[in-house]
């Protein structure tokens, strides 16, 4: 008998945190689900420690990939392996909570759909290990049955960071072959693409109030750590929002300046990212890369929209100037708050 569920977890230097995520799906109530652990050439023990676990319970399946390809790989890999109906992703450091496949099994069941969203724990560890803050994000209790109303949701979904994780979702695996998503090879921000191409055509959905899901931040991994390419990749994702809405029909003004925020929050988190030594750019070299920000057809798309209120619409009202001074002295504060007074920029974005 084929699953009902099936999970997939790419494992890579995972020895640390493997336990506890893989612990937290064999404890789940419910139990109609196949593990996928694809091991992407670990150097460390994560390889054999999946192989203890398939051992140990038959639901759990381990792909050895030839060799290392990135996330992207192993996910894509796997989804081609999958045996069940529905599809949840669970990155090798998190965990979910022991109700967490029951809730979205009984939500499909009572409401059909072609993909479940749901909530999500933040938690953030220091280099020690420690945990020093949480944060909660859920969205309110939607049964989604038309293309209109799914994606008039979708800029709320975006701005509390729901839409683009796929840790956070339960898809329909007949609709996702469908689609024919694939995680793309990015360096970063290959989830919000994979998830514009699934939800390009969907017509349903159930957003579940509901946050099972701990998504572990380490201070030094990737979500912290300077990506020479980030700028690049996070604007393939404005790009590729402002297509999807455009293919939606939906770039009123009220969804421009949606667009034009979130791309005022991304270019200034480049910015202050350049303000670090790692990224090995001069003042100069900052200053040029900042002109060719107000040269790009991009900006002149966008600008017309730079409106909004707090901390983003400074931003916004500065970005509108022009003027290269202000913007990297902007970057700058930012980036000196971040570094030094962390909860304050917390409060402010």
């Amino acid at each position: 008998m084929a699953p009902f569920i099936s999970i997939i977890m790419p494992v890579y230097k995972s020895e640390k945190y493997i336990v506890k995520c893989v612990e937290s799906v064999i404890a789940q109530t419910f139990t109609d689900f196949e593990l996928l652990l694809v091991d992407d050439c670990s150097p460390d023990n994560s390889s054999k420690m999946c192989d203890e676990f398939a051992k140990k319970d038959s639901r759990i399946k381990v792909i050895h990939l030839p060799k290392n390809g990135g996330v992207s790989n192993a996910r894509n890999t796997a989804m081609n392996m999958v045996n069940g109906e529905y599809l949840c992703f669970l990155d090798s450091d998190d965990h979910f909570d022991n109700n967490m496949l029951e809730v979205l099994a009984d939500s499909v069941r009572k409401n059909p759909c072609q993909v479940v969203i749901f909530g999500l724990v933040e938690e953030y560890y220091d280099e020690k290990g420690q945990l020093v803050n949480t944060k909660k994000v859920t969205y309110e209790d939607k049964i989604l049955k038309d293309k209109k109303t799914l994606r008039n949701e979708i800029p709320s979904l975006d701005l509390l960071d729901l839409y683009g994780y796929p840790c956070n979702k339960m898809y329909n695996i007949r609709y996702l072959k469908k689609t024919k998503a694939v995680f793309p090879q990015m360096k970063f921000n290959e989830d919000i693409i994979f998830n514009i191409d699934f939800f390009m055509d969907a017509e349903t959905c159930n957003i579940l109030d509901f946050a099972p899901y701990h998504y572990v931040k380490h201070t030094g991994s990737k979500t912290g750590s300077f990506i020479p390419t980030y700028y690049e990749d996070i604007m393939v994702k404005i790009d590729r929002m402002y297509s999807q809405f455009e293919y939606w029909k939906m770039l009123d003004e009220k969804t421009t300046n949606f667009l034009a925020l979130r791309y005022t929050r991304y270019l200034f988190s480049a910015l202050e990212r350049n303000c670090d030594k790692k990224s090995s750019m001069s003042h100069k070299q900052r200053k040029e890369f900042v002109k060719k920000v107000f040269q790009s057809d991009r900006y002149k798309k966008l600008s017309p929209y730079f409106d909004g209120g707090g901390f983003i619409g400074i931003m916004a009202k500065v970005l509108k100037t022009k003027s290269t001074f202000l913007c990297l002295s902007l970057a700058r504060v930012i980036f000196m708050v971040k570094r030094f007074i962390p909860g304050l920029f917390g409060k402010l974005s």
